[in-house]
């Protein structure tokens, strides 16, 4: 067997080292999203696979041959339907990054169950019959004296063009309609347009390399392998960070229980709960979240404890932290950090509630004053949003003229069997004997 070209060996070493890295990008994301997270390195997967494919059948091809032609042709084949399988992963995770109640494949197979008929069936149904008038349909090659001119049929031009179409636009689509609806960072932003671009950027060149140019019996895929490297290089320094996936995904709601919820509070206000613990303003914050509101929970806990001892596997929990470095932590100065978080996540979510606990370890970590006019703030936010914010507070914790400052802002909740303040009147909860005290 002849020598194997040294550009198609640079390619192929090139490749493994780039499938390492976006593999190694993609096993790093912390989120609690682990279909989407699938989805993604199965799209990326089979993307490195199309790549690695050609790469390897392109230097088996230079070596003696029975029927060359036909080896050609079946390195098309295999090229195509790997990046056909990768259009189709690729809108998988597209569509569950859309729509954060696709959570599982249950979720998945009953969302396309439901939303009959929906975009998604057809974006699917086009990929398949590409791989299917791919594998069926002749493909002609015309061996030349420098190149072998390659004519596909029309059939397949006809359905590879509207394969290729309903990608660069269905993608794209998508991800961007999103990000303006939760109202991305833009670093997020950012990353999600290189993502973009890495996706469109691969189909476009594919299509130009392996189905326009063999036409004219023009043979590039060499340097194209390197190009190729590029394009998928962008994808995975687009989740460079171990955040990435989580920063896409809204608010959304434990569950939806038909029953009536245990507390009922007015949306548009703070509640100030005064308790030595915060175990009840947590049983509140479990009870709304689990009969249709979408909760955001900053706490001193660690956020896996959290979600273990509540049962909260939807909602996202943000450990108050001056010391942790994970990517669900916020530190308790300066205090805008808290304000950024609490007001993004009511700006994007649907009867938003927030559990704010730690209010004495932001104080410790500043000052009276700049809590206080962060609790201005969010409560200001929290009324033009119509949301709620629960504050867990001991008021042993604060002098007698810093705690009638903070009541002058807020509703303050008496927990069962917590410290009391003054007078109160009754709040009902409907369907179960509990009763908070309010002022």
């Amino acid at each position: 067997m002849a020598e194997p070209p040294l550009l198609e060996s640079l390619g192929a070493v090139t490749a493994l080292f780039v499938a390492i890295l976006i593999l190694s990008a993609v096993g790093r994301q912390a989120t609690r999203k682990s279909f989407q997270k699938r989805m993604f390195l199965f799209s990326l997967v089979l993307l490195i696979a199309a790549i690695v494919s050609n790469i390897l059948l392109t230097l088996y091809l230079t070596g003696p041959a029975s029927d060359p032609s036909q080896a050609l042709i079946f390195t098309k084949r295999v090229q195509g339907t790997f990046d056909l399988l990768f259009a189709m992963s690729i809108g998988v995770f597209v569509l569950a990054t859309a729509k954060p109640e696709i959570d599982s494949l249950k979720a998945f197979i009953n969302h396309l169950r439901d939303q009959l008929p929906n975009p998604f069936l057809f974006y699917v149904f086009v990929q398949f019959l590409a791989i299917a008038v791919l594998w069926m349909s002749p493909i002609e090659v015309i061996v030349g004296v420098g190149a072998n001119r390659i004519v596909f049929p029309s059939i397949f031009l006809f359905t590879g063009g509207l394969a290729f179409i309903t990608v660069i636009t269905y993608v794209p689509f998508m991800l961007l309609t999103y990000t303006r609806r939760i109202q991305a960072r833009p670093s997020v932003k950012r990353d999600v347009y290189l993502i973009i671009a890495g996706v469109l950027g691969y189909t476009f060149f594919e299509f130009v390399v392996e189905v326009v140019l063999p036409f004219y019996a023009i043979d590039v895929r060499a340097g194209g392998f390197i190009v190729e490297m590029g394009l998928v290089a962008l994808v995975a320094f687009a989740v460079r960070e171990k955040g990435f996936l989580e920063d896409l995904l809204v608010p959304q709601a434990e569950a939806a229980l038909s029953t009536a919820p245990s507390f009922e509070l007015r949306r548009g206000f703070t509640y100030l709960v005064l308790e030595e613990n915060p175990a009840h303003s947590f049983e509140i914050f479990r009870d709304l979240v689990t009969h249709g509101a979408e909760g955001l929970c900053i706490t001193r806990k660690p956020p896996k404890m959290v979600a273990q001892d509540y049962g909260l596997e939807r909602t996202p929990i943000l450990w108050l932290s001056r010391v942790a470095n994970q990517k669900n932590c916020v530190r308790p100065s300066p205090p805008e950090n808290v304000a950024m978080a609490v007001e993004h996540f009511i700006s994007v979510g649907e009867n938003p509630v927030v559990l704010l606990d730690g209010f004495e370890y932001l104080v410790s970590h500043n000052d009276f004053q700049s809590i206080l006019a962060l609790i201005h703030d969010l409560n200001e936010n929290v009324s033009i949003r119509e949301s709620i914010l629960l504050i867990p507070l001991d008021p042993k914790a604060l002098n007698e003229r810093e705690f009638a400052l903070l009541k002058r802002e807020v509703q303050v909740i008496e927990a069962p069997d917590g410290p009391r303040a003054g007078p109160h009147v009754e709040v009902e909860f409907p369907k179960v004997s509990r009763k908070a005290r309010g002022s």
